[in-house]
């Protein structure tokens, strides 16, 4: 039996920690025999296909021998575990005369749908199965590298909700319109004393973070902790406190570990609309804090429907218009599956279009979460690109005002460092929607990518004034701050950032402010299968023995012969040798540029990179880039000037 994906499953509220091969539903350990965990995880690893009762007893006990009510009752165990009933299934499908089948709830699978005449063929997101189970190596690659992009390029737009959220809410609660929210005291669990200091300290935090949320109104600190210690129903609770929606939860201290469980209540519908697990060290609890508060104000902005979210057009149909969000909002995948998300907003997406073929939303939202799902390694990202190409077109042939669609081609042309359509593209897509701060943020990336990178603070700072719930606006503003050498003040914006976002912003952070010990911290949580790790790992014990430099080359060469798919063969820890071959540095930096996956081609601009700027080889990589001609045509950035003949120089 091969292992499945040892990244947790979450729905609902149900969280499959398959590495920790525990189950955990409303919060709760729900006790497990070992074999009936291991069906659990083979039947949860391949959600939607069918296994026969062979195949499990095959893969479990690894022959036949077994009585079938052997299985029979493992599978009663599972249920009860995960709350449904054998004649009520939700998750656990019995197949007469076949076996089981495992499913999430957003895994309903829509009627096969007729292509537009004048559209791209509307696939299906398991037409990509193929993708599903990405070697260990990949996935991380896929959560790391990929991920280096988000808070680079406003990847965390798609991470406002967790990655299943969309079909607890789909899936038939209602919008209320003038939400009132609850933020109870979170539980405490464990036994460390400072266990419910900190709880508290979040309860408040929250409160006072969500308060500030245009359109919602929040009960006070005063009136939820009152009812601290009540055995009340939620009905009551919600009662007494004039809430339409409860915000619960529990952290658990374990040492310097926390894990913090919350979950949002639609109270007249008794339907949890939102769930997630928060997993952190406890090294800074008030930086903690507010990344978390952040985090969940952003989800329940999309989730609730209030906030400085974009509004439907005149004569939209709402309904419609929420919809389109919340398929949208599936591409915020969770942290521990970034890729599910975009396939269930991809999912979404073409179910929407198949019944509505002519709504230019839904055809630019297919068209982003496309290209975002191109940006990870696979071997059909190029053809996804160019579907998304496509998607693009066909939504401003319905509507030029999509700004979704110009966000995408802007994409594409920066990708070919086409420079004046990158940012004119790209600067549209910010006037058709003034109020989405992720294609402002979109377009800050792009500026600092030509240079201007006090252009792109500027827009960052106001993307974080119209949005300032959104995690991945402290991220991309702290970038820019190295970019610019202010390194102390970019490490406040990432202690600011979902820090599964940016292991490797802190790491040259660290670097950059002289402070190794938290740079071999933030390298040292990452998993061990993660190639740069050990070579981030050996260039940190050459900076302490110069001696062992030349052990790190064959691990960075190594690093880099693994990558395939898309994937740049290139480990930024060149940028820390020694002796460094810039040409070697452009060439990899500017692949990556290229590509569209990470932001590290900003450290053209850095101080710390005026050596490598002073190289023959950067004046080569000006030129055939095409940034000499398009300074020349639109404005030098602040390190560059003309050398007055037909080069640059780059202070």
């Amino acid at each position: 039996m091969s292992e499945p994906d040892s990244l947790p499953l979450n729905f609902d509220d149900v969280v499959i920690d398959f590495a920790g091969r525990r189950l955990l539903r409303g919060g709760e350990l729900q006790p497990l025999e070992p074999k009936a965990f291991a069906v659990l995880a083979l039947l949860a690893g391949a959600p939607g296909r069918a296994f026969s009762r062979d195949d499990i007893l095959d893969a479990v006990w690894g022959h036949r021998h077994v009585t079938p009510g052997v299985l029979n009752r493992v599978m009663t165990l599972l249920r009860h575990a995960l709350g449904e009933e054998a004649n009520a299934p939700k998750y656990l499908h019995t197949l007469h005369g076949v076996g089981y089948r495992f499913d999430l709830p957003t895994m309903a699978t829509a009627p096969a749908a007729e292509a537009a005449d004048d559209g791209p063929p509307l696939r299906r997101a398991s037409d990509r199965a193929e993708i599903a189970a990405p070697s260990r190596w990949r996935v991380a690659a896929w959560t790391l590298a990929g991920l280096a992009l988000v808070a680079a390029s406003g990847w965390a737009w798609w991470r406002l909700q967790d990655d299943r959220e969309r079909g607890a809410v789909a899936g038939g609660a209602t919008a209320v319109a003038n939400p009132v929210l609850a933020v109870l005291p979170l539980r405490a669990l464990g036994d460390d004393p400072r266990g419910q200091a900190f709880a508290d300290g979040l309860s408040e935090e929250l409160i006072n973070l969500l308060a500030r949320i245009d359109g919602l109104r929040v009960t006070s600190y005063a009136s939820s902790f009152q009812l601290r210690s009540a055995a009340l129903p939620r009905s009551e609770v919600a009662k007494r406190l004039h809430a339409t929606h409860l915000l619960e939860g529990s952290v658990r201290q374990d040492s310097e570990r926390l894990r913090i469980t919350l979950r949002l209540i639609q109270v007249d519908a008794d339907r949890t609309l939102w769930t997630q697990n928060y997993d952190r060290e406890l090294r800074d609890i008030f930086a903690i804090q507010d990344s978390v508060a952040r985090m969940v104000g952003a989800a329940l902005q999309l989730q609730l429907n209030v906030g400085s979210r974009p509004r439907p057009g005149p004569g939209e149909d709402p309904r419609l218009y929420r919809r389109y969000l919340l398929a949208r909002g599936a591409n915020m995948a969770s942290p521990s599956d970034p890729r599910q998300g975009g396939l269930d907003a991809e999912r979404a997406l073409r179910e929407m279009l198949a019944e509505h073929p002519g709504y230019a939303r839904a055809w630019g939202g297919l068209s982003a979460t496309l290209w975002m799902l191109a940006l990870r390694p696979s071997p059909e990202r190029g053809e996804m690109r160019r579907e998304a190409e496509r998607a693009a077109a066909n939504a401003l042939r319905l509507d030029p005002r999509q700004a979704d669609a110009h966000a995408v081609l802007a994409a594409k042309a920066c990708n070919e460092q086409r420079w004046s359509d990158c940012l004119t593209l790209s600067k549209r897509s910010v006037e058709l929607a003034p109020s989405d701060s992720i294609w402002r943020t979109w377009y800050a990336n792009r500026l600092a990518t030509v240079g201007y990178v006090r252009a792109a603070l500027r827009e960052t700072e106001q993307a974080q004034a119209i949005d300032p719930l959104v995690p991945v606006h402290n991220f991309t503003r702290a970038r820019l701050l190295d970019t610019l050498g202010q390194h102390d003040e970019a490490r406040t914006y990432l202690m600011r950032a979902d820090p599964s976002l940016s292991p490797t912003a802190v790491f040259f952070n660290a670097l950059w402010r002289g402070d190794p010990a938290t740079a071999r911290r933030a390298v040292e949580a990452l998993p061990k299968d993660v190639p740069w790790r050990a070579s981030e790992l050996a260039a940190l014990d050459a900076m302490d023995d110069p001696e062992l430099w030349p052990k790190v080359m064959p691990i960075i060469e190594a690093n880099e012969a693994l990558a395939k798919d898309g994937m740049v063969p290139y480990d930024f820890t060149r940028l820390l040798l020694p002796q460094r071959d810039y040409a070697r540095d452009i060439a990899g930096l500017d692949g990556v540029q290229k590509e569209g996956y990470a932001s590290y081609q900003m450290v053209f601009w850095q101080p710390e990179s005026r050596a490598l700027r002073q190289d023959r080889a950067f004046q080569a990589y000006l030129r055939r880039s095409g940034l000499l001609a398009f300074w020349r045509e639109h404005g030098w950035p602040d390190v560059c000037r003309s050398d007055g003949k037909d080069g640059a120089i780059c202070d």
